[in-house]
């Protein structure tokens, strides 16, 4: 029979396949009579076993081997004995070459697909990534960030917080939790501490609690975009006071139409929304007015220099009514109770947002979607350590040293797109 295995010490004998996979019947080549290990006489041979294993698959078919191997029996102490064969895992009932694809593929596709393309358990699959992140966790580690993203996303069953590289938009870190009590050692032990200048992040002030006292020079800026929203999340309170005043029908065409109206920016809009826009304004001048405060909001971050963003803010802030907008005005209390690290904004050498550790809450969230039943550690393994990301613009070699800066997130993003990143 033609030897499709290619595998030392044994040649195949039968094939055929059943409802599950191909069955390849192999036979242990001629071996010598062992030695005893403890008696160091002779054995005897003892009959045959035959045992079952998990093999790379063959014509896209999952492959199961059968090998027969002879038994030798020590007639002095009884001792059994077969002979080893150096292919195989015999903790994981399957070749090595199998269990290193799994490897290789584990941390990028979803362990189901993987079971149903390899033909071995999902346990087995999700065992063999445990050993592997584990491994990971010992060899792996990434530059501290210069400028570095914090946040957070809802994800198995907690709030987990996700730390990222915002000068290579790469992946750096997920922690458990989000809490000081989990942050500030993390921060604490970080190497390198001194190399981070800057961290973006939103406003839950204990983001900034446990940084603060262990990276001597981080400046905080608050996220751009987490500011802006609230200015749309204010509009929306006042469009919705008003949409209450109407009737059922001009409710369901406030919901469908004017609110997607009013949130876009003018330059966003199509010619036919503009004039849409217009017949807004004219039919609901109260819901324009907080309209033109929402845009006037919008254009502080126009702004290129600093001391022009304050006089924008203030000339905001002062044309607020002394009656009404009571969202507006909780939004500029906001503002001024986060004051420095929003303004921070402008000091920064470039402008720096949490937009790409957004993008990445995303794809983590559908890798657990896709993934039901996928514990934390496992997702955090899918995203920290994504082969194909991590050769990505993440990492440059430095005489024989490589450094690496963590999985390149666009390319992470790229990878979810064209379905290679479940």
């Amino acid at each position: 029979m033609l030897d499709l295995l290619n595998l030392p010490g044994i040649k195949p004998v039968d094939m055929h396949k059943d409802s599950k996979a191909l069955i390849i019947t192999a036979e242990v080549e001629e071996v010598n009579v062992p030695l005893c290990p403890d008696c160091a006489t002779p054995m005897h041979k003892h009959g045959t076993r035959k045992n079952k294993f998990s093999d790379t698959p063959l014509y896209m078919e999952p492959v199961r081997l059968e090998i027969k191997r002879p038994r030798f029996r020590c007639e002095k102490c009884g001792t059994m004995s077969m002979p080893e064969l150096s292919f195989l895992d015999d903790k994981r009932r399957a070749t090595k070459r199998l269990v290193d694809v799994i490897r290789q593929q584990c941390l990028g596709t979803t362990f189901r697909a993987l079971a149903d393309q390899t033909g071995v358990a999902v346990n087995t699959v999700k065992n063999i990534a445990h050993d592997l992140i584990q491994e990971l966790e010992e060899t792996v580690s990434y530059e501290t960030p210069v400028i570095m993203g914090i946040d957070e996303v809802n994800l198995a069953g907690g709030y987990r917080c996700v730390i990222t590289n915002l000068t290579t938009n790469s992946v750096f870190n997920m922690l458990e939790h989000r809490t000081q009590e989990h942050l500030k050692p993390f921060f604490k032990a970080l190497p390198d501490k001194e190399k981070v200048e800057w961290v973006c992040t939103d406003m839950w002030r204990p983001f900034k609690r446990s940084f603060s006292p262990y990276l001597p020079n981080a400046k905080l800026v608050i996220d751009k975009f987490h500011v802006v929203k609230m200015a749309s999340e204010a509009l929306e309170e006042e469009r919705k006071k008003y949409q209450v005043q109407l009737s059922k029908n001009e409710r369901v065409y406030v919901k469908k139409s004017i609110r997607w109206l009013t949130l876009k920016r003018p330059e966003n809009l199509s010619p036919a929304e503009q004039k849409s826009l217009e017949i807004v304004r004219q039919q609901i001048p109260e819901l324009s007015i907080a309209y033109d405060f929402k845009e006037m909001f919008f254009k502080i971050y126009d702004e290129t220099e600093k001391q022009s963003a304050l006089n924008a803010f203030e000339a905001w802030e002062n044309s607020l009514p002394d009656k009404g907008m009571e969202p507006f005005k909780k939004l500029a209390k906001t503002v001024n109770n986060h004051f420095e690290d929003i303004f921070a904004y402008w000091d920064a050498p470039f402008p720096i947002t949490n937009a790409y550790t957004e993008g990445l809450n995303g794809l983590i969230k559908m890798s657990n979607r896709l993934g039901r039943g996928y514990s934390y550690e496992i997702i955090r393994a899918k995203t920290l350590y994504s082969s194909e990301a991590r050769k990505v613009g993440s990492g440059i070699r430095i005489g024989h040293k490589k450094v690496e800066y963590g999985p390149h997130i666009p390319t992470l993003l790229k990878q979810s797109e064209n379905n290679e990143f479940d």
